[in-house]
C-alpha cells in the first residue's frame, strides 16, 4: 500500500518575510543598537531597556534573541572581530612575505578599521580589555590568542632555522599587548596622530624582533 506523501506547510509569511527573516531582522537591529549603546554608555552601563530603545523594540524582542546585556555584548563583539580578522587576513595576504612586510599590513589594517568607526575600539579594545568589570576579559584574551598562530607560522615559514626553543608564544602576545594598548591610547585621544605615526611606534618592537631573529638564524648557519 503506498503512503500519502507528506505535503509541507509553507513558512507563514508576513509583509514579504517568513517568522525566522523578521526574527532575524530584529536581532540585526538590537545587535546594531547595542554597539551604539555600549559605544556611547559602556558595557557596564549598559541596560536591556537602553538597547530596545535604541533599536526601537520592545523587551520582548530582546529575550527573543539574548538572555541578558552580556549575550547581546558577546553578539557584537563577535561580529566586530570577525569583521576585523578579515580585514586583517586580507591585508596581510597582499603583502610582501618579509617579517616586517606582514607586520606593517597587518598593523595598518588594524587601526585603519578601529579608525574608520569610532565604535569599534570600545567594543574591542576597551570593554575587551580593560579592568575587571568587563564582561569579556577572558574572551578577549582568548580572540588575541588566536592571533599567535598566526604569527609563529609567518616567523618558522620565513626563518625555517629559526633556534629551537625560541618562545614564539610568549614573543606573539608581548607584541599583539602592545598593538592593542596603542590603539586603546590612540582612541581615548581622538585618533589625533596619524596612522602612519601609530604604526611605526609598533614597527620600533617589530623591528627589534626581526634583527633579533635574524642575529639567531646568522648563528644557526655558522654552527
Amino acid at each position: 500500500m503506498k503512503h500519502q506523501a507528506e505535503i509541507a506547510t509553507p513558512a507563514r509569511v508576513y509583509r514579504g518575510a517568513t517568522a525566522e527573516a523578521r526574527r532575524e531582522q530584529r536581532r540585526t537591529k538590537l545587535i546594531e543598537a547595542a554597539l551604539d549603546c555600549f559605544a556611547s554608555r559602556g558595557v557596564v552601563h549598559t541596560t536591556m531597556r537602553d538597547i530596545c530603545s535604541q533599536a526601537r523594540l520592545t523587551d520582548r524582542y530582546f529575550y527573543e534573541s539574548f538572555r541578558n546585556t552580556k549575550d547581546a555584548y558577546e553578539a557584537v563583539y563577535a561580529w566586530q572581530k570577525g569583521l576585523l580578522v578579515a580585514h586583517v587576513a586580507d591585508a596581510m595576504n597582499a603583502a610582501p612575505t618579509t617579517l616586517m612586510g606582514q607586520a606593517e599590513a597587518g598593523l595598518t589594517a588594524f587601526y585603519a578599521f578601529l579608525r574608520e568607526d569610532a565604535r569599534r575600539a570600545h567594543v574591542l579594545l576597551i570593554d575587551g580589555f580593560t579592568g575587571a568589570a568587563s564582561p569579556n576579559a577572558e574572551g578577549a584574551q582568548e580572540a588575541l590568542a588566536q592571533y599567535i598562530p598566526l604569527i609563529k607560522a609567518t616567523a618558522q615559514r620565513l626563518y625555517p632555522r629559526m633556534k629551537r626553543g625560541f618562545d614564539i608564544d610568549m614573543m606573539g602576545r608581548g607584541l599583539l599587548g602592545m598593538a592593542v594598548q596603542v590603539g586603546i591610547a590612540w582612541s581615548r585621544g581622538g585618533y589625533a596622530q596619524p596612522l602612519e605615526e601609530v604604526v611605526s611606534y609598533n614597527l620600533c618592537a617589530w623591528d627589534g624582533l626581526n634583527r633579533w631573529v635574524e642575529e639567531m638564524v646568522g648563528m644557526a648557519k655558522a654552527a
